[in-house]
């Protein structure tokens, strides 16, 4: 029974040493840093609208109708004239958020104009845009020295036209989208 004793001992002893040796080296700390910058919301504003004007289709056969966007308008097609009293002016839009950021732009390419008048009927108006950019934008400024910057940039279009092409007065939206990259 002695060495039974000594041997429930012996363990006793080596548990309780294991114990306390895995004790004092299990348990650290630090400290870390926690930072965080806020900045502006990037947003976009509509300034002005498309607007092609009025525009005389085409006597016979078919046209294009061309705003740039710098807002000069051009009417092709037989008898197809775009009346001089009509104010057409392509589409401007701001973007505005934190200097120095990058943003990511997307505009319709393809926009449908409904006709309101019973006749009905629809145009297809292929935009374009002087941006310069669509996924890697830039807002001016430097990074970090919390000015506010912006981007502005015009929308024109296209659509054909012909003898065919309903009167009426036609609309549609053009949408505009900005993100933070």
């Amino acid at each position: 029974m002695p060495g039974k004793l000594l041997c429930i001992a012996a363990s006793m002893a080596l548990a309780l040493g294991a114990q306390s040796v895995a004790r004092a080296g299990t348990t650290d700390s630090t400290t870390g840093a926690l930072t965080g910058t806020i900045i502006r919301p990037i947003l976009v504003t509509a300034n002005q609208g498309l607007q092609f004007g009025v525009i005389v289709r085409p006597s016979a056969g078919s046209g294009t109708v061309t705003l740039t966007n710098a807002g000069a308008l051009s009417v092709t097609g037989t008898g197809a004239i775009a009346l001089p009293s009509s104010s057409a002016h392509a589409a401007m839009f701001t973007v505005s958020g934190e200097g120095g950021q990058t943003f990511s732009l997307t505009i319709d390419s393809t926009v449908t104009l409904t006709n309101a008048a019973p006749s009905g009927g629809t145009l297809a108006v292929s935009t374009t845009n002087d941006a310069g950019c669509t996924a890697a934008c830039a807002l001016g400024g430097i990074v970090g020295q919390t000015t506010s910057a912006t981007l502005s940039f015009h929308v024109g279009g296209t659509f054909p036209t012909s003898s065919a092409t309903h009167t009426g007065s036609y609309s549609g939206t053009l949408n505009t989208v900005v993100s933070y990259n």
